[in-house]
């Protein structure tokens, strides 16, 4: 069979993930998205042509070793077949080996099911740097991960050669999850790209993969949305989908005249969270564009931001279940009151905010805010109904939020907030 040139194989989709890691300019390559996407065809295509090239050995991963055999070991004979490199290749299953015959280096597979295993793995002639991790959402936390990635990256490379690590996943359903986290989000660090696809991408999926997925999307959305479109839809009820993430300029702070001000209490484990708003009330917007946000911060160090910043004499409501911090602020001269609270308040407060046109966030003023809003989630029982409430964890953006906003949400039946 003769080789087949990449322009032939590479989905349209996928010309700026290739792109991206023939230029050398990331070490993360991520592929996420739905089911039957292509993402990991992709990833094997890509290995392939580049073990024929470099003179380097690549560690394939997945989370358990006995799901390797199956999958990404079948993924990438899949990729030598379609390729046309058959006879370039000597191809073992006991041990789980390929080997580049005219150079010698090969492409090994291990399980993660103990990372610290890895960093046993040392090949004298052909250093390890191409790692791909498949099902990156297996692992149950980014340490696991991280150990893996330090282990590879244990020393300076000859020149000529590079670090390159790909990721493939599903995203979970659950926005809370790590994976979801680090990816689904507006901080994507720089030596990171990201490429989502789904199966509408794929040229090459079959009608019958096609006829399923639109029975699916006629009768469980949801369901669709999350499986074929690798949405993290999370309870399946999306929180604050009134959330614009863009860069807020001087120019429009300002014109801010209907400033509110929010705080969170926090020091040992909970971060304070201090937050600045405008609010437009006919419009019915809010902007926020400053914060305050750390653990093991005092009170003394946030009234000292506070008058840095010349924001001490605007009133800032905080949450009254510590009336001494409330206090103690005030002897330093900043302007606190406590919030109200009441039966229903942080549903009722939640759901106004909900309700907002739009709430204007600009990751660069407000990482921290930004960071939260797009990761909270609904609670759920234990029957995977959703509560109307939000998840009690990583929300104390949110919270502050609340508090500064309190006077603004009329509900005589309610005194909120907590």
């Amino acid at each position: 069979m003769a080789e087949i040139r990449m322009s032939e194989i590479v989905n349209k989709a996928f010309i700026p993930f290739w792109k991206a890691s023939n230029s050398h300019k990331y070490l993360k390559h991520v592929a996420k998205g739905g089911r039957g996407s292509g993402k990991s065809a992709h990833i094997g295509f890509k290995l392939i042509k580049d073990m024929m090239k470099y003179p380097v050995t690549t560690l394939c991963i997945r989370k358990v070793g006995n799901t390797l055999s199956e999958s990404v070991f079948e993924q990438l004979k899949e990729a030598i077949n379609i390729m046309g490199v058959e006879s370039f290749w000597d191809i073992k299953k006991s041990p789980l080996q390929l080997t580049y015959l005219p150079r010698g280096n090969k492409i090994i597979f291990r399980g993660a099911d103990d990372p610290s295993k890895i960093k046993s793995i040392k090949m004298a002639k052909f250093p390890v740097a191409f790692l791909w991790i498949e099902e990156l959402a297996e692992f149950k936390t980014e340490d696991e991960v991280t150990t893996i990635e330090n282990s590879v990256l244990r020393a300076e490379l000859p020149d000529g050669l590079f670090y390159a690590f790909y990721y493939s996943y599903n995203p979970p359903k659950r926005k809370q999850s790590w994976v979801n986290k680090k990816y689904e989000t507006q901080f994507i660090p720089q030596n990171t790209i990201v490429h989502h696809s789904t199966y509408l991408d794929n040229p090459h999926i079959s009608k019958a993969f096609r006829e399923e997925a639109n029975e699916v999307k006629e009768n469980k959305e949801f369901k669709y949305r999350w499986e074929y479109l690798g949405e993290p839809i999370g309870s399946g009820v999306v929180p604050f989908d009134n959330l614009v993430f863009r860069d807020i300029s001087d120019e429009e702070i300002s014109s801010f005249d209907n400033i509110r001000q929010g705080c969170d209490w926090g020091y040992a484990v909970d971060p304070v969270a201090f937050i600045r708003l405008h609010y437009d009330k006919t419009r019915r917007k809010i902007y926020i564009i400053d914060e305050y946000y750390g653990v093991k911060k005092s009170n003394r160090e946030l009234s000292f931001h506070l008058h840095k910043k010349k924001y001490n004499t605007i009133n800032t409501t905080a949450d009254s279940a510590e009336p001494k911090s409330i206090s103690e602020m005030k002897t330093f001269e900043c302007k606190f009151t406590g919030a109200r609270k009441g039966p229903g308040s942080v549903e009722f407060g939640e759901k106004w905010l909900d309700d907002l046109n739009e709430i204007i966030i600009d990751p660069k003023r407000t990482p921290n805010t930004a960071r939260e809003f797009e990761s909270i989630d609904y609670q759920t029982d234990k029957d995977g109904n959703v509560k109307a409430k939000l998840e009690d964890k990583d929300n104390h953006s949110i919270d502050a939020t609340r508090y500064a906003l309190e006077r603004d949400m009329v509900k005589k039946e309610l005194e909120f907030l907590k």
